[in-house]
């Protein structure tokens, strides 16, 4: 153990330490099960590290092999064509598009253009992706305050908006469960600043946060 040792510091690799995915498949998949009561539907998470939906996929699946889980993904991530395509490329990277700054996004905690061990852990569990850009994360964070008084980071704002599209694409009477994973408190100065100030909307309805757009999210 590192702590056993005489040193200064520790590097706890949380990309690649199995420790990660196992945290989560000893911890948050059964919580999840038996909150549930062993009936769920479909689990939504994003990646980092790739922990959290590996270890909860590798738990929940042989216990509910019917049960889909979907990778939510940044805009500027390349997870989304890894599940969906089998390729870590988008079309932003083609020739005559690269930029200096090739990801321009306000979300933070998740998304990556690379696959990490702890994400191969439970890769091929993946049965579905759903891109989140921007302008949709900010739009759900900033309908989950106004409705739910739910004050959520990006990474969570990220998940809520890919359950509520698995949810429609599901259909009614199917279970979804998703992780709410930072607070908005730890987001204030970068996704926050772009979502603005939320005082007065009250009126916003779900389909307005489907289709939101970046001109939208900047009003």
């Amino acid at each position: 153990m590192a702590a056993d040792k005489s040193s200064h510091g520790f590097f706890a690799d949380q990309f690649e330490n199995p420790a990660n995915w196992q945290a989560h498949f000893q911890t948050t998949g059964p919580e999840i099960f038996e909150q549930c009561e062993g009936k769920l539907d479909a689990f939504v998470s994003g990646a980092g590290t790739g922990g959290t939906i590996s270890g909860v996929a590798l738990y929940l699946k042989p216990r509910l092999p019917a049960m889909t889980v979907v990778l939510a993904d940044p805009q500027g991530s390349g997870l989304f064509n890894r599940i969906q395509f089998g390729v870590m490329f988008d079309t932003m990277e083609k020739e005559g598009t690269r930029r200096r700054q090739q990801v321009d996004t306000v979300v933070e905690g998740i998304g990556i253009n690379r696959i990490t061990s702890n994400l191969e852990a439970g890769r091929e569990l993946i049965d579905d992706a759903i891109r989140v850009t921007d302008a949709q994360a900010i739009a759900m964070a900033r309908w989950l305050v106004e409705k739910d008084g739910i004050f959520v980071g990006s990474s969570s704002a990220v998940n809520c908006f890919a359950a509520v599209k698995t949810a429609i694409k599901l259909g009614p009477g199917h279970r979804i469960a998703t992780i709410l994973c930072d607070s908005g408190t730890r987001h204030l100065s970068k996704f926050w600043e772009s979502a603005g100030n939320v005082e007065g909307a009250m009126n916003t309805k779900l389909e307005d946060v489907l289709t939101a757009t970046a001109a939208e999210s900047d009003t």
